[in-house]
């Protein structure tokens, strides 16, 4: 089960309309996986943490991964080059996905309290 489908993609970002079919399903199978391993499987939604800010959260990643993809890519030979000259004035996230990170980590919270056994809240000493 996928957090996000190609169905839903053009409602979330619809710049993937204009994209190949084998392009959009590596990048949504990419962000779908990053999405799971930060939330740790498929939260039980609710009126707090609705299904549709998860799947704008795996369309950022989508987006994330796909420009970063491109922009390193030379479309001549196919080698991975600087997206830009390096320099003072470049400025550059050093984790783009780390807005994802913050986006995702309600529902990761959410999912590690559904799945915690009563043993695991604390400890007992004898």
């Amino acid at each position: 089960m996928a957090f996000l489908t190609e169905g839903d993609l053009p409602t979330y970002y619809p710049a993937a309309v204009k994209m190949s079919e084998d392009d959009k399903k590596k990048y949504l199978s990419r962000a779908n996986a990053y999405a799971f391993g930060i939330v740790g499987g498929i939260p039980t939604y609710s009126v707090q943490l609705p299904e549709a800010q998860i799947k704008a959260a795996v369309a950022l990643a989508f987006e994330i991964l796909a420009e970063g993809q491109d922009a390193q890519t030379n479309s001549v030979n196919g080698n991975i080059t600087e997206a830009a000259p390096t320099g003072f004035y470049v400025r550059k996230a050093s984790d783009p996905l780390a807005v994802v990170d913050k986006m995702l980590l309600p529902y990761k919270s959410a999912f590690e309290s559904q799945n915690t056994a009563s043993a695991e809240n604390g400890v007992i000493f004898l």
